[in-house]
């Protein structure tokens, strides 16, 4: 039986407490899945909180065909494309002098570590990933995101995308042979 399911109907009649809990339960998880998604912090907090003021106002619209989970992390998704679409329509603009966040420590490398060398070649590596996920679209970078970062079982992101555990798998298929074209040109 699904865990969430009593907090679900509880605010179905009208206990709000019981959102509490839900953000309880799922606000970190589902906050790394948004950011991986957004790769912006600010952008997949704000998501995160619009999630379950939708959670709230649309419980009682809720059918138990999935997982409240997975109805939850549909939500999140949904709202993270949405969110997506704006961010890449900004410009950003990024000053090379600016100090970084203030609660961000400094970076200090240890003498057993790698070589600063070894680390720039590291974080050139990530960002290009980065870089080429982001250039996916959105349906090959969700799939993606789900079931290779996030960890979740094809049925799983099939529910969350509303598709089927073998158009995930082929989602996926595909997002790895774009993202191995996209860094081998690079």
């Amino acid at each position: 039986m699904d865990p969430d399911l009593p907090l679900i109907e509880a605010l179905q009649a009208g206990n709000e407490p019981a959102l509490n809990e839900l953000i309880d339960r799922h606000r970190e998880p589902l906050f790394y899945f948004v950011f991986r998604y957004l790769r912006d912090e600010a952008a997949a907090r704000d998501v995160v909180q619009e999630t379950f003021v939708r959670v709230f106002f649309k419980a009682k619209t809720f059918a138990p065909r999935a997982s409240v989970k997975t109805w939850i992390y549909a939500i999140a998704l949904n709202l993270a494309r949405d969110e997506g679409r704006k961010l890449s329509k900004r410009q950003r603009l990024v000053s090379l002098d600016a100090p970084g966040p203030a609660d961000q420590p400094p970076l200090e490398v240890e003498d057993a570590g790698p070589t600063p060398d070894q680390q720039t070649g590291q974080r050139d590596r990530f960002s290009r990933l980065q870089a080429a996920i982001e250039k996916l679209p959105h349906n090959l970078r969700a799939a993606l995101v789900l079931f290779c970062l996030e960890g979740k079982s094809q049925h799983e992101a099939a529910q969350i995308l509303g598709t089927t555990p073998k158009t995930v798998e082929m989602r996926v298929a595909h997002a790895r042979q774009r993202l191995r074209q996209l860094l081998g040109a690079v």
